[in-house]
């Protein structure tokens, strides 16, 4: 929906950009958007094949046998908080075993999946930690996510109806509405951006993500534009790739108008309901000048 609006000599118009700029692949962004909706393509590119893929690589590249520290991913095993999993000593085979449960109704049916005969203060091997992320769901890989040192990860929501939108706290619609991924920025982007990873600049990460997610909702919504402003007929500025509410678009406009030109223009600039051709629109506008020259005459 164009805007156009005239301070002799300029005439203004804020339109839509047909073209826009992608925030998640043209702009340079801190954080990393990973999702996986059903139709459509969003965020960054990835080779996850699913949530628990991405969240399982997460801990796999912190916690892996080239970190020397203990291991938080054997700890929350051994506490007896996963579900469906645990992490148990053999006195007899001298083993760490990993058990899952294959019948939810009895304890009986606790079996060993997988077993390492050495201490888990060593350097333990990749796959034994690899097996143990694979015995966890989601919420409790998403919940050792969170507690990685210097992670700032938040959800990503869509909204699917005559169109998409999205945030990161979700919809009251639950029919149309579900969690579509993640947006993160790990310690070392924190380290490259702030230099160092403290509470204050955690919380800066998670207003840029939060900005970040806005600014692709814009995109994802259409609201995208451009000016054009003309003196009498003839072009002289333009600028594209503008994203936000109108308000706040014309506000950064009046920013980009040349020295000569009156930002009060912008606080003229009206609605055109109909479709606007601007080589129309100021023939109109000339004849219209003219007209009252000659009336005035």
């Amino acid at each position: 929906m164009p805007l156009a609006a005239t301070r002799a000599p300029y005439t203004l118009f804020i339109v839509d950009d047909d073209m826009p700029l992608n925030p998640r692949e043209d702009y340079d962004c801190l954080g990393k958007m990973v999702c996986w909706p059903g139709r459509y393509i969003l965020g960054e590119k990835h080779d996850f094949s699913d949530p628990c893929d991405f969240l399982e690589e997460l801990l796999f590249s912190e916690y892996s046998s080239k970190h020397d520290r203990n291991n938080p991913v054997f700890e929350f095993l051994k506490s007896g908080k996963a579900r469906y999993a645990r992490l148990e000593y053999n006195r007899s085979t001298r083993e760490w075993e990993l058990k899952e449960i294959q019948n939810w109704a009895s304890e009986s049916d606790w079996y060993v999946s997988s077993s390492y005969a050495a201490s888990l203060k060593d350097n333990v091997p990749d796959w034994f930690l690899h097996d143990c992320l694979s015995a966890l769901h989601n919420d409790e890989l998403f919940s050792l996510v969170e507690q990685m040192e210097g992670m700032v990860i938040l959800p990503l929501y869509l909204y699917d109806h005559s169109g998409i939108t999205m945030n990161t706290t979700g919809f009251s619609c639950p029919w149309d509405s579900s969690q579509v991924g993640w947006i993160y920025a790990d310690k070392k982007r924190i380290e490259a951006e702030y230099g160092k990873v403290t509470p204050e600049t955690m919380e800066k990460a998670r207003q840029v993500l939060e900005g970040e997610v806005k600014s692709y909702d814009y995109f994802l919504t259409g609201q995208c534009y451009g000016f054009q402003l003309f003196r009498e007929d003839v072009e002289v500025d333009s600028c594209w790739g503008f994203l936000g509410e109108i308000r706040d678009v014309q506000d950064a406009v009046k920013e980009c108008l040349p020295e000569d030109c009156d930002p009060a223009i912008v606080e003229l600039l009206q609605f055109r309901y109909e479709e606007l051709d601007i080589d129309e629109y100021l023939e109109e506008l000339r004849e219209e000048t003219e007209g009252l020259d000659c009336e005035a005459g």
